[in-house]
């Protein structure tokens, strides 16, 4: 009789320790200018790597169509397909985009609550390459909207010759160099990393990947600052300044103002490419696309490219005008020495 009462305790503590997974609606996911059946295949796809989540499990398909058919055009209003997801028995739901980007594909999830419609979660992600990448690109897209406390990744950073450095990923310490294990729990993005000794200092973008390990070598190589002795600096006998050329100002300024006008083109076509999408997106959500829109998305793609010359014309500009310019002010600092 103690056996039984001590094995359903043991059953009732199991229970309270392990919640149920939540129970999650996936809607079909619309298309933009995306073909229906590589959209049919990346909601299967995603389906499967859900389905494999400990944290959660999808709704019954049928019962989600069938919720979602009592009303027409329930699907693309939030209030009808949320409700639709309560009563297929789902706390949240997900609903998504597929549009095509030259040979690329874009996904775009979002997690919804089925109670209040308020969006939880985001998943934006580009899909290419092989069927293992696809997979691996929905398994991401699952993790990091359903287990967003697996979504992380990992950085082994090498630092020759800087033993007892501090290391800081974005801005807080994270140890002292060497490392002994890889630094775990990394938000998947680009961080900062900065190591800093007692007379040195380096700072660097890292790219941490999902699931992955990422390995980073940075080199301290900025020497420290000596003071000299003035009498052990060497004597000039005869100091000929540089000849200073008239058009090197005049052109530095020119090419200055060429990259910021530049820029501001990269700008304007970046802000109308992105104001397009915007509208775009928002009457896909809503089933308003219409047959003409299509050139609306070449007009993305177009207003995408420019911005993007703009931007590097702009760079190259500043540049060459930032060189000159430098160039133009040394010139005259060293004239100004050897004259004195």
């Amino acid at each position: 009789m103690g056996a039984v009462m001590w094995a359903a305790l043991a059953a009732t503590v199991l229970a309270t320790a392990a919640p149920p997974p939540l129970v999650v609606a996936l809607l079909p996911l619309h298309p933009l200018g995306a073909p229906a059946d590589v959209v049919h295949a990346l909601e299967v796809t995603f389906r499967n790597e859900v389905s494999q989540l400990g944290e959660a499990r999808l709704a019954p398909e049928k019962d989600v169509i069938e919720a979602l058919q009592r009303e027409p055009g329930c699907e693309a209003r939030i209030s009808c397909a949320t409700a639709a997801a309560a009563h297929a028995g789902a706390r949240q739901l997900i609903v998504g985009t597929t549009s095509q980007l030259g040979d690329a594909f874009m996904i775009d999830l979002k997690l919804l609550d089925a109670k209040s419609g308020q969006e939880l979660r985001r998943a934006t992600l580009p899909v290419s390459g092989t069927q293992d990448a696809l997979i691996e690109t929905m398994h991401e897209a699952a993790v990091q909207l359903l287990a967003p406390a697996r979504f992380t990744g990992s950085l082994r950073l090498e630092v020759p010759g800087a033993q007892g450095a501090v290391l800081f990923i974005d801005g807080k310490t994270a140890g002292t160099l060497p490392l002994a294990h890889p630094l775990e729990g990394l938000v998947p993005g680009q961080h900062v990393v900065r190591v800093k000794d007692k007379s040195r200092e380096m700072s660097a973008f890292v790219e941490v990947r999902f699931g992955r390990t990422t390995e980073a070598t940075m080199k301290l190589d900025a020497a420290p600052v000596v003071a000299v002795p003035a009498a052990a600096l060497p004597v000039a006998v005869e100091l000929q300044p540089p000849q200073k050329r008239a058009w090197v100002r005049p052109t530095a300024i020119a090419s200055l103002g060429a990259g910021v006008a530049s820029a501001v083109a990269g700008i304007a076509f970046h802000a109308r490419a992105y104001s397009t999408a915007s509208d775009l997106n928002r009457r896909a959500a809503t089933n308003q696309l219409q047959t003409g829109d299509a050139q609306a998305y070449a007009d993305v793609d177009r207003d995408t490219n420019l911005a993007r010359g703009f931007y590097v014309a702009a760079a190259l500009l500043t540049a060459v005008g930032g060189g000159l310019l430098w160039w133009d002010v040394h010139t005259e600092s060293l004239g100004v020495q050897a004259r004195f």
